[in-house]
Order: C-alpha cells, then structure tokens, then sequence
C-alpha cells in the first residue's frame, strides 16, 4: 500500500502581501468597543448601534453620484448598481436594529443563541415544505 500524505490546502495565486484591509477594520472595531465601553458614559453604549442604522438609512436616501454617471454611459446598468447599494444598506440597517436590541437589553443573551437555532430549523423546514 502507497504512504498515506494528508490533504493540504493549495493556494491558487500568490500570497498577497502588505496590510490587511479586514484586519484594520477589526482592530479599529475593537479599539471603538473599548473607547465606548471605558471612556463614555453610561447610556452611549447602549444606543451606539443607532449610528450603525443612521449609516444604513443615509445608504438608502442618498444616490451616489457615480450612478448617475453610469445610467448616462450605459442605460439600464444604473438601475442594477442602486438595486445592489440597496440591499446593502437595508442588510445594514437590519444589522443595526439588531444590535440594538441587544444593546439596549430588550432581549436576554441567554434565549438569544438557542431562539437562533430554533429559527434557523424552522427556516430551513418551511424552505423544504414549501
């Protein structure tokens, strides 16, 4: 019988090299966490996901100006774009509102995690019965 050689993971393109993006946006994430939790007073903890539903909701109103652009070079291309910065922002606001009810402590964190799981098996239920 041949050697058993475990699978290894391959990379298809080089090793991107230089600063991480995502891991700058953590660590600025996580230095804000901080600020709030230690330097601030008490209620701005609680409330700070209401600038996370303010960004979202300035999503949905405003129309960048590159739409604009693209409707003027490509008739019909616009409308694609705004449809996708849409979403987006709705995912947004819906993340902020969520963190909000959390924050604010309308739900307790132990019924949270299983009233998840729970959710998630009545979605995936009703998606096979449908």
């Amino acid at each position: 019988m041949g050697q058993f050689r475990p699978l290894t993971a391959r990379r298809v393109g080089p090793r991107r090299k230089g600063l991480s993006t995502f891991g700058l946006i953590l660590i600025g994430a996580g230095l804000a966490a901080l600020l709030v939790s230690y330097f601030l007073p008490g209620w701005v903890p609680r409330l700070w996901p209401l600038l996370v539903v303010a960004l979202g909701l300035l999503g949905l109103v405003r129309r960048p100006a590159f739409v604009v652009e693209l409707e003027a070079l490509v008739p019909g291309l616009a409308s694609a774009a705004d449809r996708q910065r849409r979403r987006f922002s709705l995912a947004v606001v819906i993340l902020g509102l969520v963190m909000l009810v959390f924050t604010s402590r309308l739900v307790d964190d132990r019924v949270a995690g299983p009233a998840v799981i729970i959710a998630l098996g009545l979605a995936l239920l009703w998606r096979r019965y449908r």
